[in-house]
């Protein structure tokens, strides 16, 4: 009897190191791209709960420490995956990456960006 366990499978052919460095920027990036966008949404959540408490007016210097921490926590979540975007993009990117990995190997993506 024959095996049939990989019919209709095609066999992936191992990653030549620029395109794992490619992969990895790719990751890179669209990690990046997802804390950009959760950092928005959570700083768009946080205008709409008002800035007066019982201790009074947000003050300057605690407005800048929300924003600082809603940009932390957005990349944590970034980081995480738990959110799933950055996944979807490099779903969809993979292909085009690999395509050019030469060039896509050699992509500037250190530092933080914000919105």
């Amino acid at each position: 009897m024959s095996d049939l366990s990989n019919v209709g499978k095609t066999q992936a052919q191992p990653l030549t190191p620029v395109q794992q460095e490619a992969l990895a920027r790719l990751h890179q990036a669209a990690t990046k791209l997802e804390g950009v966008f959760l950092q928005m949404v959570m700083s768009s959540m946080q205008d709409t709960v008002p800035k007066d408490s019982i201790f009074g007016k947000q003050s300057a210097s605690e407005s800048t420490w929300q924003g600082m921490l809603n940009d932390e926590r957005a990349q944590a979540m970034a980081k995480s995956g738990a959110v799933g975007i950055a996944k979807v993009l490099e779903e969809q990117l993979r292909s085009q990456v690999l395509g050019d990995a030469q060039r896509e190997a050699h992509v500037q993506v250190d530092g933080r960006i914000g919105p």
